[in-house]
């Protein structure tokens, strides 16, 4: 039966990129090796088509495999980190990767309240994290910067003055922080410099109390995430 086998508890994404890393490191998929396409895979492992996007996106986010836009997505050579292998960098990946969709919800409930509710001094706070980021930026301190981009979500889920969102956001928020090094390694200025036009964006629509600004401004960070974009 091949790859399309049972997979019990195991979720299928998580299934698929375990599958695809043991075939990286066997040599059977060696750098610069294009993938299949993403119907030929879900046939191959027998699951959906978004199983096996979420599936490359945890192989993205790990530094296995970069996607180009419009070629397809092509084996790479993972930056090596002392004292981690690429085994965490799959679970880090996994994380984030399970994350995205709950962060983009609560964010954008967080940005909408916060329209409504934010005061004065929540939105120098908001102003303040975004100058923040962008001094980490011109310095290319991409660890500072992605956390500041976390204190950030922080300060505007607080001016949702909505106390269940800020806990419910600071929660996902913790985990992510603690796997972001899988994103700080492969940063680069041009992915900064995506990543801070969209948060200003953001920080912006919610000053001018921008409904479709706010809106607009969270989809394109989560459909496009910045580590992934390019």
């Amino acid at each position: 039966m091949g790859a399309e086998r049972s997979l019990g508890r195991q979720r299928k994404p998580e299934m698929v990129a375990e599958a695809m890393l043991a075939r990286i490191r066997s040599g059977e998929l060696t750098v610069g090796t294009r993938l299949p396409s993403e119907r030929d895979l879900a046939t191959e492992y027998g699951v959906s088509r978004n199983a096996v996007r979420e599936a490359l996106t945890v192989l993205q986010l790990s530094g296995h495999v970069e996607t180009r836009l419009g070629d397809g997505s092509y084996v790479v050579q993972p930056a090596v980190v002392q004292d981690r292998d690429d085994t965490k960098g799959l679970l880090a990946g996994t994380s984030i990767a399970e994350s995205l969709q709950a962060r983009e919800a609560l964010e954008l409930a967080s940005a909408l309240m916060a329209i409504r509710k934010a005061t004065r001094s929540d939105l120098l706070k908001i102003d303040a994290a975004v100058a923040e980021m962008e001094e980490h930026l011109e310095r290319e301190d991409f660890e500072s910067y992605l956390r500041a981009t976390l204190d950030l979500h922080l300060a505007i889920a607080s001016a949702s003055r909505t106390p269940l969102l800020l806990s419910l956001v600071a929660e996902l928020t913790e985990k992510h922080r603690a796997d972001q090094w899988v994103l700080h390694d492969r940063y680069t200025p041009e992915i900064g410099a995506y990543s801070l036009d969209v948060h200003r964006a953001l920080a912006q629509a919610i000053r001018d109390k921008d409904v479709a600004g706010v809106y607009g401004a969270t989809c394109r960070h989560y459909e496009e995430y910045p580590a992934l974009h390019g």
